[in-house]
């Protein structure tokens, strides 16, 4: 799954994917919140749906990478339940590879059926 998310408006652009049937996991690919709408509590509103769209789809789990410089969207990820995974050097999935100047922290979170 691919979400990509744009506030104000609210709206969700998604692409499904094979990925998804066969392994059970979502993956957020962006959440970005404009400049002068940060902190006011946007940016969990939208991973709390993106994460009842997953669930939605049968997924199991949500995963995420996410830029370690950028300390408050590790804190809004750890304050929501997501857990840091730890991937081997050598591994093909999941390593985004946009920048290999920028480290990355792989995290996932269970998603229960509700």
């Amino acid at each position: 799954m691919y979400i990509q998310v744009v506030y104000p408006p609210l709206k969700f652009i998604q692409v499904p994917s094979q990925f998804i049937c066969r392994t059970g996991i979502a993956y957020i690919a962006n959440v970005a919140v404009r400049k002068e709408e940060r902190r006011k509590g946007i940016a969990k509103m939208l991973v709390a749906e993106a994460e009842e769209r997953a669930r939605s789809w049968g997924c199991r789990s949500v995963a995420l990478h996410c830029d370690v410089s950028n300390l408050a969207a590790l804190r809004l990820y750890k304050s929501q339940g997501y857990k840091s995974i730890r991937v081997p050097e050598d591994a093909k999935w999941p390593a985004p590879k946009i920048d290999q100047s920028v480290r990355y922290e792989f995290m996932m979170k269970l998603v229960p059926k509700s």
